[in-house]
């Protein structure tokens, strides 16, 4: 019995410190040490980035496009808009995105219409689900869209213009502002001309021109949206969308031969 009662006295300490402390301490400070706290919220403004099309489409050059968010600071619903303008004989294709943030996480639709007037593809139609989360490690947004209207991907042929696939999922990934990457990529602009440094083992270019007036609005702020190869550095994105002495927001976003993002940056223009 001797050698069984001091097991008996740790046993029943053990048993008071879950409730209320063993050798003091209050029940509060024993909870608080296993209740995780809660979940920060997520930063908000307006982030660009853009969205990779899933890897079992063929790529025909096409299968990366733009996207931006405008995200509200706290938890409340926010807007953007995914563009699948691929050639300039198509109008924007921007569809509209919303949903609610909670704390750090995103989660709402990507809904809308793409080039109705196609050969092979007369149903326009594009509804899918859109989620995400902020990284703190990487102070950015990335998630995932499935589209929920149909399976399978689509191969639209517009008359005149060119053929490119719609996708039934694919991951996206967005920046602030004011992000830049590599820290020495630099892009200017020289009269209607966008120029950018040269970045190793950049293969692809994903230019935006977007209305900054209309982002936070959840209107449509996408002008023009080029996918071009990375060399040379410099294009002319001026065209009948763009208005002369109106205020935009360009964004350059650099890939290599795999859709890795290699260069990021924003510049405010007017042409």
């Amino acid at each position: 019995m001797s050698v069984k009662r001091p097991l008996t006295i740790i046993m029943s300490c053990t048993t008071t410190l879950l409730l209320a402390g063993c050798g003091g301490g209050t029940t509060d400070q024993v909870l608080n040490s296993v209740t995780p706290p809660a979940l920060a919220d997520g930063p908000g403004g307006n982030f660009y980035g853009y969205y990779i099309q899933s890897d079992n489409v063929v790529d025909p050059a096409t299968n990366i496009g733009g996207l931006y968010l405008s995200l509200p600071n706290s938890e409340a619903s926010f807007t953007g808009r995914m563009s699948y303008q691929f050639f300039d004989c198509q109008r924007t294709n921007a569809l509209n995105i919303s949903g609610q943030k909670t704390t750090a996480y995103l989660n709402g639709t990507s809904i809308g219409t793409l080039d109705s007037a196609t050969v092979d593809q007369p149903n326009p139609t594009f509804s899918a689900t859109f989620s995400g989360s902020y990284s703190r490690t990487g102070d950015n947004y990335t998630g995932k869209y499935n589209r929920i209207d149909k399976n399978g991907d689509d191969i639209k042929t517009v008359a005149g213009c060119g053929t490119y696939t719609v996708a039934d999922k694919g991951t996206w990934q967005v920046y602030k502002e004011a992000f830049v990457f590599p820290a020495n990529f630099t892009i200017t602009q020289t009269g209607d001309l966008l120029n950018w440094s040269f970045v190793n083992g950049a293969q692809k270019a994903l230019i935006m021109i977007l209305d900054p007036a209309k982002i936070s609005s959840g209107n449509n702020a996408v002008i023009r949206q080029i996918v071009t190869t990375a060399a040379p550095n410099t294009i002319n994105v001026v065209n009948n969308n763009v208005t002369r002495g109106q205020p935009y927001r360009a964004v350059v976003e650099l890939f290599d031969s795999s859709n890795s993002p290699v260069a990021f940056e924003t510049l405010a223009v007017s042409f």
